[in-house]
């Protein structure tokens, strides 16, 4: 009877665990979008987001990884100032808003990969997945950026939006993918049970 009875707390203890490693995960995303720096050959500033993502689809796996990055997304949208321009719902009507949105795809595809069957053990795919990651965010947020532009009357050229919102900023995204997958690889060893993927 007691065997019975402890199964529930234990699912519910893990149940929990995972909605705190979502929530602290969620508001390292917002750390990261505060932290900002620039670099000359950029046009704007640059966040440590793009990184984090990563990390946390490494870590959380593709479920857990969307969702913490989902809720990250909710929160701002909902107004709470945690995006790199403030928080709300007119951050949608920005280019920003498709970023945001590839983020979700970007933390959910690298936690699909990284949990693929027969390649967890072995480090090189945890950098194939945080490649695949950033083009899954490049697949949402350019496509988006020129819909809007479209909507907005001033449509743009592929070549313009390439230039203008991808190729200048993938390299320093490439060096991101490389850090989040040599990070995961060390908390992952570090702390196994914290951050099991399924």
């Amino acid at each position: 009877m007691s065997e019975v009875a402890s199964r529930p707390t234990a699912a519910s203890r893990s149940s929990t665990e995972r909605i705190v490693r979502m929530a602290l995960c969620a508001a390292l995303l917002a750390a990261s979008a505060m932290l900002r720096f620039q670099i000359a050959a950029l046009p704007v500033m640059s966040t440590a987001q793009v990184f984090m993502v990563l990390l946390v689809g490494l870590l959380l796996g593709a479920k857990d990884g969307a969702s913490a990055t989902a809720l990250y997304v909710l929160i701002g949208l909902i107004g709470v100032p945690v995006f790199t321009k403030g928080g709300g719902l007119q951050t949608l009507a920005q280019p920003e808003g498709g970023y945001l949105l590839g983020f979700i795809a970007a933390s959910g595809a690298v936690g699909a990969l990284r949990q693929a069957p027969g390649f967890r053990a072995r480090a090189y795919w945890d950098w194939i997945a945080s490649f695949a990651g950033v083009v899954a965010l490049y697949a949402v947020a350019l496509p988006y950026v020129a819909c809007l532009q479209w909507m907005l009357g001033s449509p743009i050229a592929v070549g313009k939006l390439m230039m203008a919102y991808g190729v200048a900023f993938w390299p320093l995204d490439a060096a991101k993918a490389v850090m989040a997958a040599i990070a995961a690889r060390e908390l992952l060893r570090a702390h196994p049970r914290q951050f099991a993927r399924g």
